[in-house]
């Protein structure tokens, strides 16, 4: 099973969402969390600090593992763990993978078009 993680990184009571391209294989023109997948054999924590870093610039410390769930993607189960993180740099420069990103409310980022994991994640969690 593949681990996809992610890192919930807020402030000002408002979560920081990435706008994916719609060249990414997985869920293009979505909505989504910094995060991505683990290399094979690589530590979660390093690979959530690693993906943020690739996607976005931004320099972080994981807290810890604050929600978790499975679901298929493409015919492949993943398992999605959701990190909290400390955010140790401010300035955003997104990947080619990525459009736009927006510092959003709970309210404001379920009304868009955001990849399931998140809708389950502020329902069950938050």
């Amino acid at each position: 099973m593949k681990t996809g993680i992610k890192a919930v990184i807020k402030k000002d009571n408002k979560y920081l969402l990435l706008h994916k391209s719609l060249t990414v294989p997985r869920f293009p023109d979505f909505w989504d969390f910094p995060g991505g997948g683990l290399d094979d054999d690589e530590n979660p924590t390093e690979g959530i600090k690693r993906e943020v870093l690739e996607e976005t610039s931004l320099k972080i410390e994981p807290i810890k593992v604050i929600w978790k769930t499975q679901a298929e993607v493409n015919g492949n189960m993943v398992e999605y763990k959701v990190y909290s993180v400390k955010l140790l740099s401010e300035e955003i420069k997104l990947s080619h993978e990525h459009t736009e990103f927006k510092w959003l409310t709970k309210e404001e980022l379920l009304k868009l078009k955001v990849e399931p994991y998140i809708k389950l994640f502020f329902k069950e969690k938050i």
